[in-house]
C-alpha cells in the first residue's frame, strides 16, 4: 500500500491525491506534525517538506518528483502527453503553478490577518495543545519573511489581487473553446493548476476574483469531477 504523508490543506498534497484517484491507485495518508516535520519525519524527507511518498522500498518527496514517479510506475491512464511539444507546456503550467500561484495563496491564506485565523484552525487541526498555543504567534512573522523574499510580500493587497486577476484572465483566455489546458484529456498541467487555484479560492480575496471567471470555475469542476476520491 502506498503511503503519503501530507499537510491535509496543502495543495502540493492535493495535486498528489488527485492524481492517485484518477489512477486510481490505493494508497493511505499519514499526516504530518509541524514538530514532527523537524524531527523523526526527516527520517523520511530529510528536508522535512511534504508531500512524501513512501511505495514499498521507494521514497519519493516533492510533489513533481512523486507526480513523474507515479507516471512512469503507473502510466495508465496517462497524466502526460506523448506528444513532446504539450508535455513542455505541461511543465511549463506545473511549474507556473507551483511557483507563482502557489505564493499567492500564501499571501492570502495566511498572509492577510482576516484569512490567517481560519487557516491556521485547519493547519493546526491535529497539533497538539502546545503547537496550538504558540503557532498563532510564530507564524506570522514566519510567513511575512518567507513572502517578502520571494517578492509578493512587498506588493499591496491590491497589487497581489491585480496579479491574481492576470492569471485567471490568462487562464480563462486559454481555455476557450477546449476543456483541457493541454491536449485534449486531462493532466498534469490541469491537476497542479487546480490544486493551487483550489487553495487560493479558499480566501476571501480568492473566492470574489474566482466567481467573476466562469470559464475558470468550469474547468475547476471539471477537474475536481474527474480526480475525486472513488469508493
Amino acid at each position: 500500500m502506498i503511503v503519503l504523508y501530507q499537510f491535509e490543506m496543502s495543495p502540493f498534497c492535493d495535486k498528489i491525491r488527485r492524481i492517485l484517484n484518477f489512477k486510481r491507485i490505493p494508497y493511505e495518508t499519514r499526516e504530518v506534525g509541524l514538530l514532527e516535520a523537524m524531527t523523526s519525519y526527516r527520517k523520511i524527507n530529510p528536508a522535512g517538506k511534504v508531500p512524501a511518498l513512501v511505495d514499498g522500498d521507494r521514497t519519493v518527496c516533492d510533489s513533481t518528483e512523486i507526480a513523474y514517479y507515479l507516471e512512469e510506475r503507473y502510466p495508465d491512464p496517462a497524466l502526460l502527453p506523448s506528444d513532446a511539444a504539450e508535455r513542455a507546456l505541461v511543465h511549463v503550467f506545473e511549474d507556473w503553478a507551483d511557483e507563482s500561484v502557489y505564493f499567492l495563496e500564501v499571501r492570502f491564506r495566511f498572509g492577510l490577518p482576516h484569512n490567517r485565523a481560519r487557516s491556521l484552525k485547519r493547519l493546526l487541526e491535529h497539533e497538539n495543545a502546545l503547537v496550538k498555543g504558540i503557532m498563532p504567534w510564530v507564524a506570522p512573522l514566519a510567513i511575512s519573511n518567507q513572502l517578502k523574499a520571494q517578492g509578493i510580500g512587498r506588493k499591496s493587497v491590491e497589487q497581489a489581487i491585480a496579479d491574481l486577476g492576470r492569471h485567471l484572465d490568462a487562464v480563462e483566455a486559454r481555455l476557450s473553446g477546449r476543456q483541457w489546458l493541454v491536449g485534449e484529456k486531462i493532466s498534469l498541467a490541469d491537476i497542479a493548476v487546480f490544486a493551487q487555484f483550489f487553495a487560493v479560492r479558499d480566501s476571501e480575496e480568492g473566492a470574489r476574483e474566482f466567481a467573476r471567471r466562469p470559464g475558470v470555475l468550469q474547468f475547476m469542476d471539471r477537474v475536481d469531477r474527474a480526480t475525486a476520491k472513488r469508493p
